[in-house]
């Protein structure tokens, strides 16, 4: 391994490091969950059980600048990915609606970091001093948005490299931008941000699911062979762990629908926890089976650029 490792070329190595980041960034997101969990309080520093009612509760605790991070991560990392085929184009809308999950948080749950302020009776909020977290957070994303398309626009047009993948996921990004900046800041839709997105109310929550959904058809792509000319193909075992991936997710998807839709009923067991959790660990289990499959890949198709490709 140690030589095969030594010959291995740039492109190579940046690949196989690439996708193992996601299954470290997963990681790191458990560990902060875990961490909060235990600790009651960290001046003084006070050990108990007191779990989380979700990952994404996280963002009200002492490790919100490690949630945070760690979606950032992950979304830049996907794009560094970035391919032709129709699996990383899946991936790229991934990496679109990741920084949101991260900048708009969930409602108010756990009250531990926040001073115990509590939310009317079956209505959902966050703090006011994260209301314009949010915001500023989703301004600087549009910004972001626009100039990362503008950028690599460019790139395609100076290189001639056309790229309808590419194409299509900037117009998916304008179209993303542009909804949540009206719902944070047009005024006939901002008065209940960020629970104001048809039909579902919450922002974070409709982003998440749209990130574990579109990212449920990448393993089920890749379960039916290579996708790119180069690409090393699954083994018969890695297509069916493909599969089981990709359907696992699915009903866990469905079943945090519903312990979210009835959360009331569960009290206090973590259901949306457990179901954020699976829902990760089988993000990070693909990463693990195709950074296996692909670790001796020549030349990571994502890399190489075929001008042949028509406009």
């Amino acid at each position: 391994m140690a030589a095969a490792d030594s010959l291995a070329t740039t492109p190579q190595k940046t690949h196989r490091y690439l996708r193992l980041s996601l299954v470290l960034i997963v990681f790191t997101l458990i560990v902060s969950v875990v961490v909060q969990s235990i600790v009651v309080t960290w001046e003084p520093l006070i050990f108990g059980w007191h779990p989380l009612a979700s990952i994404s509760h996280t963002f009200y605790t002492a490790g919100r600048d490690i949630f945070v991070g760690a979606l950032l991560a992950a979304s830049v990392v996907l794009l560094a990915l970035s391919g032709r085929s129709r699996a990383t184009t899946l991936l790229d809308v991934c990496a679109v609606f990741a920084p949101l999950i991260a900048i708009v948080p969930t409602g108010l749950a756990d009250t531990r970091a926040v001073g115990h302020i509590p939310c009317p009776i079956m209505v959902e909020c966050i703090p006011a001093e994260d209301i314009g977290t949010a915001k500023a957070g989703i301004a600087v994303y549009a910004v972001v948005v626009v100039a990362v398309v503008i950028t690599m626009a460019v790139i395609r047009h100076r290189t001639r490299t056309p790229n309808r993948s590419a194409r299509l996921v900037s117009i998916i990004a304008l179209v993303t931008a542009a909804v949540v900046v009206a719902l944070a800041f047009w005024p006939a839709l901002n008065e209940n941000f960020p629970f104001n997105f048809w039909p579902v109310a919450s922002i974070h929550f409709a982003v998440t699911l749209l990130f574990f959904g579109v990212f449920a058809a990448v393993p089920i792509l890749y379960a039916g062979g290579p996708l790119e000319p180069g690409e090393t193909p699954p083994t018969p075992r890695q297509r069916s762990i493909y599969r089981w991936i990709a359907g696992l997710l699915i009903v866990d998807l469905l079943l945090l629908v519903v312990a979210l839709l009835f959360r009331q009923a569960f009290g206090e067991t973590p259901v949306v926890l457990i179901g954020e959790a699976v829902a990760l660990i089988l993000f990070a289990t693909f990463w693990c089976v195709q950074t296996l499959q692909r670790w001796d890949d020549p030349n990571p198709p994502s890399i190489v650029a075929r001008r042949s490709l028509p406009a």
